[in-house]
């Protein structure tokens, strides 16, 4: 009976003698696990300031290309208004002279003598009228046309600038480091395995420098998406000049056709002509003008909001 009473006895003796060496133990992996919190928070410290000091960097950088090219872009600006300029004042000047033979074609219809008016001649006159405003039209429209295409050019020309000041600036954030991949500063298990507190830094970590990731992946996205959306805006250009001469053609075709009709109310001998047909023309031609604008401009609202659309996907595209 007596050994049976001192083996507990002998466990009792051992464990006291263990406790302290276990205690001992965990204070030194509590010791151990904060330093190397203090460590990890420290790089942590350091990290956040060299992203600080890149972003500031940037910036400068950023500036100071942004004023060494809006110098650029402003002498090709003054460039083009020049051109502008004289091409508009050659072609008002072709203008002037096709719209003032253009009244004296649809006014010389009327003039030939012994010429009765009749349904049958004011048909004739009225489609040679239609044709010389059709020249006339396109005479204005190449004219337009010239300039927009001038345009087109200068613009091109800006643009290939801006891709050079963007090449520039992403460069530029690659050597300071903005386009590369933080990994995470991980707390690795001490002893038997990671506390809940070194779980919840690690997750914090991981979300930490995939925010970093993301917010200079923004910065950068309107200088690696220039070039795209600045072609896009060109191709938009084009097709709202298109567009706008499209309506222009639709008006311009009811336009010469009530001028006619003014040209023929002028006249002394106006014989079969009817005036109270005239006027409900008139009235449905402008009903008819204003659908034309009513079709155009939504339209236009349209392409504005898919446009604005298209972009915003295009700079969300990282």
């Amino acid at each position: 009976m007596t050994r049976f009473h001192a083996l507990p006895a002998v466990i009792l003796v051992f464990i006291f003698l263990l406790s302290p060496a276990l205690a001992a133990d965990k204070k030194e992996l509590r010791k151990q696990r904060q330093l190397a919190q203090k460590e990890r928070q420290a790089e942590k410290k350091e990290r956040t300031n060299q992203i600080r000091d890149s972003h500031q960097d940037f910036r400068a950088f950023t500036r100071d290309q942004e004023n060494v090219y809006r110098e650029m872009l402003a002498d090709l600006t003054i460039e083009f208004q020049i051109q502008e300029i004289e091409l508009k004042a050659e072609h008002e000047a072709r203008v002037a002279a096709a719209e003032a033979e253009y009244q004296k074609k649809v006014t010389g219809l009327f003039m030939t003598s012994g010429i009765e008016l009749n349904e049958q001649s004011i048909q004739k006159y009225q489609a040679d009228a239609k044709t010389y405003a059709a020249e006339l039209f396109a005479l204005k429209k190449q004219s337009a046309a010239e300039v927009h295409k001038a345009w087109i050019a200068n613009e091109k020309r800006k643009n290939q600038l801006l891709t050079d000041k963007d090449q520039s600036i992403l460069a530029e954030a690659d050597s300071l480091g903005l386009t590369k991949d933080h990994p995470p500063i991980i707390a690795t298990a001490i002893g038997d395995g990671l506390t809940t507190t070194e779980e919840r830094w690690n997750e914090s970590e991981k979300k930490a420098v995939a925010k970093i990731k993301q917010k200079n992946l923004k910065t950068l996205s309107k200088y690696k998406n220039g070039e795209k959306i600045r072609s896009l805006e060109l191709k938009y250009a084009n097709e709202d000049f298109k567009l706008r001469w499209d309506e222009k053609a639709e008006i311009q075709a009811l336009d010469s056709k009530q001028l006619f009709y003014n040209v023929l109310l002028m006249q002394a001998n106006q014989g079969a002509f009817d005036q109270q047909k005239f006027l409900n023309e008139l009235a449905e031609d402008n009903k008819k003008k204003n659908l034309i604008k009513i079709k155009y401009k939504k339209v236009a609202d349209k392409n504005r909001i898919l446009r604005n659309k298209e972009k915003k996907e295009i700079l969300a595209n990282y």
